[in-house]
């Protein structure tokens, strides 16, 4: 892949820091704030975060693809063999055990009371279908595609190419924790990366990731949602 170190950094500079200063310029701009704290608080928040994956998207596009000459190809844009599909989705199911132990265990070991932003975010005062379902767009399709492209088929493989599988995978996993932003569940979030370029590495498609990634992602939110329809505030808010 002919990408170097500082091609990455750029990408990452740009990529999330241009998030960083031009959405809340956009959240100013319409006054969204005012929205955030109302009842259109989920609405706003998932088109937000829709626009910082698809500026990521577009920067990867522009240094990976546009410059440097990168094809799609090589960022794992092929054809999944057939059998990687449910192989994908049964191994998010198989996640969630490995997921919920490690939080587990983190709990255990800090003593701290669990929290999760992300939920809080995404999960409105009382069940919506439109928030239901334009959180399903965004947190089980875009972003699935748009982070493993950027993770799996762009930094994990770069990664591999120069430093074998083992420094790939853990490398590729570490970014992808630390980059969500959310202290209380890195450990998982990291094992969880981990299986993505695991799965990556085997089927040698993106689409086994994405599949994976959207699948979790998916259970998560439909999970979320239905406590919130039976009035039940899930663990972590």
């Amino acid at each position: 892949m002919p990408l170097t170190a500082s091609d990455l950094l750029l990408i990452l500079i740009l990529g999330l820091g241009s998030a960083r200063f031009l959405l809340p310029a956009i959240a100013a701009m319409f006054d969204l704030r005012a929205l955030v704290a109302g009842d259109h608080r989920v609405s706003v928040v998932m088109t937000m975060l829709a626009l910082q994956t698809l500026l990521l998207l577009f920067v990867v596009y522009l240094v990976a693809v546009r410059w440097r000459g990168v094809t799609w190809q090589e960022l794992g844009l092929v054809p999944l063999p057939r059998i990687w599909g449910g192989r994908a989705v049964a191994i998010a199911m198989l996640s969630f055990p490995l997921m919920g132990a490690v939080s587990w265990v983190q709990q255990q070991i800090v003593r701290e009371e669990f929290r999760n932003p992300q939920l809080t975010a995404m999960a409105p005062s009382e069940f919506s279908w439109a928030a239901y379902l334009g959180t399903l767009a965004v947190a089980g399709l875009l972003a699935p595609l748009v982070e493993e492209i950027v993770f799996r088929g762009l930094l994990y493989r770069w990664i591999r190419e120069r430093y074998g599988f083992v420094v790939g995978v853990i490398g590729s996993a570490l970014a992808f924790s630390l980059l969500h932003g959310i202290a209380g569940l890195i450990p998982a979030i990291a094992l969880l990366g981990a299986i993505l370029a695991w799965t990556y590495e085997r089927a040698q498609s993106i689409w086994a990731p994405v599949i994976l990634h959207g699948t979790y992602n998916a259970v998560v939110t439909t999970v979320l949602y239905a406590a919130l329809a039976q009035g039940i505030k899930p663990p972590g808010m």
